[in-house]
């Protein structure tokens, strides 16, 4: 089996969370592994934590939960199959990476980072826990960022050098820092350049992946390359470096329950919908008046 420790206050939406728990599923099977989740069970778990919870519960996949209060863990962590209390959770967490799984079987920790900053507040904690795990040679992947992997090595700050590949072989791609290698953007001129002198010197895949979403708006923008709203950062990389099939970008729908509303091309899809009926109607009244005149 392969154990998945999911640690972190970041946040994503319900479609990145589900696809990108998709494709571990899809990877652990083609690797022949069974798989089972570790989560941090939280008084006020985000909106994050809730779908990663119901999206387990609903496929009836094992999984335990790890916090340092267990009288106050949310009622949304409602099926654990066994609950971990410890003060020290980055210990308790290497402890349970070396003890829970059987021999040869792997365990991960997927982090989930609240800010692209590798110094934020906010991260310093998860950063904390992610170094005792890396020092205990356990990988560590971005949950939030594409499942790239972390990097705490010394030196993984400083410039990369391209890594030489076996034949056949490609390299995976991985962070530098805790969540993001150096600043997360690009060095652009302040002045805007053609959209032509911007390919001929456009940067490399790995550097765009290295980058936060907002860094990739920043370098769309300066190339005058328009995205639609809510789309997904592999939609701007493929733009950015002109690979995109399709050369009019689509934005991703958002998959929200209950949403209604909302615009199509620009255009306020309720009041178009609002002057149709009325329209209708008055269609309707017409011709309602027209039979009466004639009868």
């Amino acid at each position: 089996m392969t154990m998945h420790a999911v640690l972190g206050d970041g946040e994503m939406t319900r479609k990145e969370l589900t696809e990108t728990l998709a494709d571990i599923w899809k990877a652990d099977e083609k690797a022949g592994n069974t798989f089972w989740f570790l989560l941090q069970g939280k008084a006020e778990p985000t909106d994050t934590d809730k779908t990663l919870v119901q999206w387990l519960e609903k496929n009836d996949i094992y999984y335990e939960i790890i916090t340092d209060d267990a009288a106050n863990v949310d009622p949304v962590y409602s099926q654990p199959q066994e609950t971990h209390e410890a003060k020290r959770l980055g210990q308790k967490v290497v402890n349970l990476f070396n003890s829970k799984p059987e021999e040869d079987e792997p365990a991960e920790l997927l982090a989930l980072f609240a800010s692209s900053d590798p110094d934020a507040a906010e991260d310093r904690w998860l950063n904390t826990i992610c170094q005792s795990v890396f020092d205990a040679k356990f990988p560590i992947r971005a949950l939030n960022d594409g499942l790239v992997e972390v990097d705490l090595s010394e030196g993984a700050g400083e410039a990369e050098k391209e890594p030489e590949e076996a034949p056949g072989e490609v390299a995976k791609p991985t962070k530098a820092v805790s969540k993001k290698a150096a600043s997360g953007k690009l060095d652009l001129p302040d002045t805007p350049v053609s959209h032509e002198a911007e390919v001929a010197k456009a940067p490399t895949r790995a550097a765009l992946e290295a980058m936060d979403l907002d860094g990739l708006k920043e370098v769309a923008a300066r190339m005058g390359i328009t995205v639609p709203a809510r789309s997904r950062m592999n939609t701007y990389i493929e733009l950015i470096l002109g690979e995109a099939k399709d050369p009019t970008p689509v934005a991703e729908v958002s998959e929200e329950v209950g949403a209604v509303g909302g615009t199509l091309d620009g255009i306020d899809t309720d009041a178009f919908a609002e002057e149709v009926a009325n329209l209708i109607l008055t269609k309707l009244i017409d011709a309602l008046k027209g039979a009466l005149n004639e009868g």
